[in-house]
């Protein structure tokens, strides 16, 4: 059922507030895929809206104790008092507090979200999503079928003008709600809407693999088999769409030997010399040696870390010798033992009571209304936890945003029926 909604429903005419406020989330379900700066402008009008509309019904005093009452409203605010505790003790407190903006702004996202999406918004969000994803896909494919014609040898990882474990990352999350809609199809919302979702599955697809980002390719599978556990009706179904996965991926690391490069690196990598900036090694070797670092600064600070987005500050100071090409390094490329060595016990416990909750919350909605909706948001999370096991995506607004907008579908979703 739907949560924190208050006060009668307006009629919606062209510029009523729900009109705005469908058009606000359509902005942000389209451009969460792609621009920062379009995905939090459509964050602030929606939140803008929204106020309007429960002050115009007289129903704003009703917001905060919704807010308060929300099974996720407790974990959040012991996440955000230990960001709070961990930047007043941080050896350059303005940059721990500087990251507050990004912690509170996570936070306000994910209520608002919570606040705004109905279950009529439902089909023609995931559809604008969607149709986003498909955009900044080909986008990226267009630069690989480019650097395509001049040979295969040295094929370009697809990023679409970002980095390309991000734009795997994006693309991993959009195809686990492709994928959660063409195994639980619902009533169309437009003509041929499950076909639309079929189509979308396989450039979609093509983006993950081409992006060459391994940390996507766990968490895809991370969510797949999440969904077999949890979605016994659709396991005929999975198993089929994963054998056709599993063929593409094999046929691209055969016929792309940038892709079967860094699929070898996981097994044959050399962990003591090979930080070339070129090399399929590289990006593991420095992990390993970021995460060491991150295992010291945690050992010199167990209780409350060396402060929020303090990493790169310190850095020098628990290694003065560069990793690979870089003398410093801002990121510890786990999430864990970036949290760890920036806030101790203390934030990564909050963090870890914080993820558990967003999980518990998926499952329960699932098993209330079990639907596509609510499979995306139970079956994106695992996928997400595993990525930040090799970055701080978490901190990443383009996907933390994308895993706020599976968990407001989740808790607008009802029962679906086809």
């Amino acid at each position: 059922m739907p949560v924190m909604q208050t006060g009668p429903a307006a009629k919606a005419t062209w510029n009523s507030p729900d009109s705005l406020l469908a058009a606000a989330l359509g902005l942000f379900a389209f451009a969460a895929v792609f621009s920062v700066t379009l995905v939090e402008l459509a964050l602030f009008l929606a939140l803008a809206v929204l106020l309007y509309k429960n002050y115009r019904e007289r129903s704003l005093g009703a917001l905060l104790p919704a807010v308060a009452g929300h099974p996720l409203a407790l974990p959040w605010l012991i996440y955000l008092a230990a960001c709070l505790l961990t930047a007043l003790t941080a050896y350059y407190p303005a940059k721990g507090f500087g990251q507050l903006n990004s912690d509170f702004l996570k936070f306000l996202c994910l209520f608002t979200l919570l606040a705004a999406v109905r279950k009529e918004h439902l089909p023609r969000l995931g559809a604008i999503y969607v149709l986003g994803a498909l955009l900044f896909v080909f986008s990226g494919l267009t630069e690989v079928a480019k650097a395509a014609l001049e040979g295969w040898e040295k094929l370009p990882r697809a990023n679409a003008f970002m980095n390309a474990i991000r734009f795997g990352e994006i693309m991993t999350v959009a195809f686990i709600y492709i994928v959660c809609r063409v195994l639980l199809p619902a009533a169309e919302n437009f003509r041929r809407e499950g076909l639309f979702y079929k189509l979308a599955a396989p450039a979609v697809f093509a983006g993950i693999i081409l992006s060459q980002a391994r940390g996507a390719f766990l968490a895809l599978l991370a969510a797949l088999l999440t969904m077999f556990v949890f979605a016994a009706g659709t396991r005929k179904k999975l198993l089929a769409l994963a054998g056709l996965m599993l063929a593409a991926g094999v046929a691209a690391s055969i016929f792309v030997p940038a892709v079967r490069q860094r699929l070898a690196a996981i097994v044959n990598v050399d962990r003591t010399e090979d930080t070339t900036y070129s090399s399929p090694s590289t990006a593991i070797n420095i992990r390993f040696e970021l995460w060491n670092l991150g295992l010291t600064m945690f050992r010199a600070h167990p209780v409350l870390g060396v402060g929020p987005d303090n990493v790169k500050k310190v850095f020098t100071k628990f290694h003065p010798e560069p990793i690979a090409y870089e003398k410093t390094w801002g990121s510890l490329h786990n999430l864990y033992i970036h949290q760890a060595a920036e806030r101790g016990v203390v934030g990564l416990g909050a963090l870890l009571l914080l993820f558990g909750s967003l999980f518990a919350f998926a499952v329960k909605r699932f098993r209330a209304a079990p639907g596509a909706h609510t499979l995306w948001a139970l079956c994106v999370l695992p996928a997400f936890f595993v990525m930040n096991f090799t970055e701080i995506s978490f901190q990443h607004v383009h996907t933390s945003f994308a895993i706020f907008l599976a968990l407001a579908f989740a808790a607008a979703a009802e029962k679906e029926t086809a």
